[in-house]
């Protein structure tokens, strides 16, 4: 099927705590500047943004995600298992995946990047999880993937209107902090199980997540394994102690954090707990999760 040269723009007017929304005129300025061919649509809601992804990707061989890392998700939700290329446009609060690719900040370096149509695979993450009731659910993730306190803090960012970027997941962390009781999870890895009364489960392909945290220094978004971050219960003292070193990446001879991939992670919990994807809450009831990665990679625009 021909499809068109033209960039296939969805923007996030929401992004960046509403600051998306006024960007799109300087972005629809430069592009007709430039004279770059390109189609834009703006979403409405959570999850518009896959509807919509999927659509184009039948006319567009890129989509330009332009919003945080939860558009950059949904789009790439859009397209999985389709010949289409995606690039990012970080205009959001976090931008965390955007750092692991190197996106320029700026509007017009960024649109430059696009253009040279470097391309570059990458893995994507899915997860499987289940309620209390059986129900069953499956998401894709590009970044990370958060358990418990990591996800609470997600959560908490969707109250703060004020703040973008790392002050805003510091504030969001201090409350749910004072907040969150550790969960005893039962994790297996391949035929080993573990137990664990953590406050969160990481896993991800990116080092950054919360704006910043170095959470899993080592992780690789291109080496087909998951990066695990598992943080123990401790005093809320020493949690907030602790801070500094998880956002240098300093964090992994802590007595209370193991580090360590895999391919693919189970998860069981003695009480339900919310999992995050990328800064977006997946679900806040979760009783059991399976985390992996997916066999699809996806082809991104790089720098």
């Amino acid at each position: 099927m021909y499809k068109n040269r033209a960039l296939g723009i969805i923007l996030n007017p929401a992004a960046g705590r509403g600051q998306a929304y006024s960007i799109k005129n300087r972005l629809v300025t430069y592009l007709r500047e430039k004279n770059i061919p390109f189609h834009m649509e703006l979403t409405k809601g959570p999850e518009e943004a896959i509807k919509i992804a999927a659509r184009m990707s039948d006319c567009f061989d890129t989509i330009v995600a332009a919003g945080g890392d939860g558009t950059v998700n949904e789009v790439v939700s859009g397209i999985t298992g389709r010949q289409t290329s995606i690039a990012i446009l970080p205009i959001g609060s976090g931008n965390d995946y955007s750092k692991v690719m190197n996106m320029p900040r700026k509007l017009d370096h960024a649109i430059e990047a696009i253009l040279n149509k470097k391309k570059k695979l990458m893995d994507l993450g899915k997860v499987i999880y289940w309620n209390q009731y059986g129900d069953k659910n499956e998401r894709y993730f590009v970044n990370t993937l958060g358990m418990g306190l990591d996800a609470e803090i997600a959560k908490e960012t969707m109250q703060i209107k004020y703040l973008r970027g790392l002050p805003l997941y510091l504030l969001a962390a201090l409350k749910a902090i004072r907040k969150h009781c550790p969960n005893e999870y039962k994790i297996i890895d391949h035929n080993k199980t573990t137990t664990a009364r953590a406050f969160l489960i990481c896993a991800g392909n990116g080092c950054y997540e919360g704006g910043g945290f170095k959470l899993l220094p080592d992780a690789k978004a291109d080496d087909s394994l998951l990066d695990i971050c598992t943080l123990g219960a401790m005093s809320i003292y020493k949690a907030l102690s602790i801070i500094p070193k998880i956002i240098a990446g300093k964090h992994g001879n802590l007595d209370e954090v193991t580090l360590w991939k895999t391919k693919k992670l189970k998860i069981e919990a003695k009480n339900s707990f919310v999992i995050h994807g990328d800064g977006e809450v997946f679900t806040q009831n979760a009783i059991r999760a399976e985390i992996s990665i997916a066999k699809i990679k996806i082809c991104y625009l790089t720098p």
